[in-house]
Formats: structure tokens, C-alpha cells, sequence
């Protein structure tokens, strides 16, 4: 799920690589249907991601990077093609203010061809599976609506089954996967 209140033609995933969009998307969705919510969680994909934590918001990362491809002539569609296309992968990368490089695409949807997400392992972001925020995003909301401030693994797996349809986890580690996410999730709400 694309952000469409950033400017064209930039094509971004707030939802899955920003970690600010996600707190600010719990917190206005906080009463919304779990169906609706999990019709968005499943826009993040089974993969591994790179969850962006800096302070830049979404909208000034495409600000920041139409002006970087502004000042280089290669804000049209068919410059930016070529540009891409210089390389035998077809990415670009970027490095915005804040020293976080980003990685630039030719985007699918019409009218937004710059497709962009945060490099690997690169200033400000980690790598995570798609698993995990969503397990964290969910077991966040789902004790939300239990009025329960203890996430533990009944309420983590609970939100597993009932939301996503994953299996049970065993282990929660503060220090990786869910257990991390959680803990950057819940310093920010």
C-alpha cells in the first residue's frame, strides 16, 4: 500500500519501511475493524525489509529525493529510465540529509515511476522480516483492545492466529525479530 498523499512520482511504502508512518498509522487506526487492518498487513509481503527509524518524515524523503533527480535533469519519466537503466541492476542509490542512502526503482504504478526504500543495513534503518512487524503491529493493537499493557506470548501469538493466520512463535527475544520490533513500536506509542 503506496502512499498517495506524497508528491508524484514518488512511489513509497510507508506501512512497510517507515517506522513513524507505522506508529502513526496504529494510533489512527486504533479502532478500525481487524479485517480492514489486516487487509494492510498484508501488503508488507513475506519477505525480509528495511525499516527506516530516522527522523526524516515520508513526505520530506520524497521531497528530498525529487529534488536530488530535480537537480539532475532526470525528474522525466523517460531520463530516469535511462539513468536507471545504466546500471546492469537497475537501481540507484541515494543518500538523503540525514546520511541514510535510499534506493531507487522504476515504480509500476502509473504516474509514480521513482520508486523508493531504504538501502540495506544502511544509516538508520534495520533489516526485518515482514513477519515480525506485522506481529508486532498486531499484538500492539490487539492489547490495545484488550486494555492490557503486558504483551507476552499469549497475547503475541494470540494476535498471530486471530489476525494474521501465522503459526505460534516459541521464543520472543527483546533483541531480534518480534521482540525488537516490539520494543521500537511500543517506545514510540
Amino acid at each position: 500500500m503506496f502512499s498517495s498523499d506524497l508528491p508524484k512520482p514518488v512511489l513509497f511504502h510507508p506501512l512497510k519501511h517507515h517506522l513513524g508512518h507505522i506508529v502513526a498509522y496504529m494510533k489512527a487506526n486504533r479502532s478500525s475493524a481487524v479485517p480492514d487492518i489486516q487487509q494492510d498487513l498484508l501488503t508488507l509481503g513475506t519477505s525480509q525489509l528495511d525499516l527506516y527509524c530516522g527522523p526524516l518524515t515520508p513526505l520530506q524523503i520524497a521531497q528530498e529525493t525529487i529534488d536530488h533527480l530535480e537537480k539532475r535533469d532526470l525528474l522525466q519519466p523517460e531520463k530516469f529510465s535511462e539513468y536507471l537503466s545504466l546500471t546492469d541492476n537497475h537501481y540507484r542509490c541515494i543518500t538523503l540529509s540525514d546520511s541514510t542512502d535510499w534506493v531507487l526503482r522504476w515504480g509500476v504504478i502509473e504516474g509514480r515511476y521513482v520508486h523508493l526504500h531504504p538501502a540495506r543495513y544502511a544509516p538508520h534503518t534495520i533489516r526485518v522480516k515482514a513477519a515480525a512487524i506485522k506481529t508486532a503491529i498486531a499484538a500492539i493493537m490487539a492489547s490495545w483492545r484488550l486494555q492490557t499493557s503486558e504483551i507476552d506470548a499469549k497475547v503475541i501469538n494470540n494476535a498471530r492466529k486471530e489476525w494474521l493466520r501465522l503459526a505460534p512463535i516459541k521464543k520472543i527475544s527483546p533483541t531480534e525479530g518480534v521482540g525488537k520490533i516490539l520494543g521500537l513500536l511500543l517506545q514510540k506509542t
